[in-house]
């Protein structure tokens, strides 16, 4: 779908809590995937908008990070480990039975998404399946099809962390940082870095290129940015 102002105007903001804006654009990607459930083109364009840059750059770093989806992702994304202890411990078979289960990768109905992950850094606790980067450990395989079944109903039990998962597009919106609360301070911040006597410079290929002016941060006092 279309991107809304209230998007447009929060892609500003993350912008302006940098001295390059540019360096914006990891957090504006998760804002972006918050919306649509996805990097969609028009997400893409946004950002490369706001930030002053072309789509094909946005589009590569958004190719190359895999927490940026591509396609659409349900409310509910189970990775599932499959690196070789998880698969020894039956993350493989996991994996394969809920594509079976699902009749693909997506179950549009339930809004389920299912992948495969790399190592996810618990090996003790395999197999793994993340939701929503919330981590489920030492799962069997019946323990682990009732987890999809869980998530089909939209009734998630607690992670290994202490909490319930939340949806796809809130924790993307999480990940963006836009409601941390500290946008004045960052705002300020990035205005001092880039006015500094030695200002920040950004790296293209073997040149380091300055940033005199800083993209959106010199001609606004941290009252107007934040």
């Amino acid at each position: 779908m279309p991107i809304d102002e209230q998007t447009r105007a929060e892609a500003q903001a993350l912008a302006r809590r940098y001295p390059i804006p540019r360096a914006a654009l990891l957090p504006m990607l998760h804002l972006v995937q918050s919306v649509d459930g996805y990097v969609s083109e028009d997400g893409i364009a946004l950002c490369a908008e706001v930030l002053g840059i072309t789509k094909a750059e946005v589009a590569s770093v958004s190719t190359f990070y895999t927490m940026y989806k591509r396609e659409q992702v349900g409310d509910w994304l189970l990775s599932v480990c499959t690196n070789p202890t998880c698969q020894i411990a039956g993350g493989q078979a996991i994996y394969d039975d809920y594509v079976k289960a699902l009749g693909g990768h997506h179950d549009a109905e339930h809004g389920v998404t299912v992948e495969h992950a790399e190592c996810v850094g618990i090996c003790g606790d395999a197999p793994v399946v993340q939701v929503n980067y919330e981590m489920f450990g030492r799962l069997s395989h019946v323990q682990g099809m009732e987890l999809l079944a869980s998530a089909q109903r939209g009734e998630l039990p607690v992670a290994l962390s202490g909490v319930k998962p939340f949806t796809f597009r809130e924790v993307e919106r999480e990940l963006s940082g836009i409601d941390d609360g500290v946008d004045e301070h960052l705002v300020a911040a990035a205005v001092r870095e880039a006015a500094s006597e030695h200002p920040p410079t950004w790296r293209s290929g073997e040149t380091f290129i300055p940033a005199p002016n800083a993209g959106l941060m010199l001609d606004q006092s941290p009252e107007a940015g934040a």
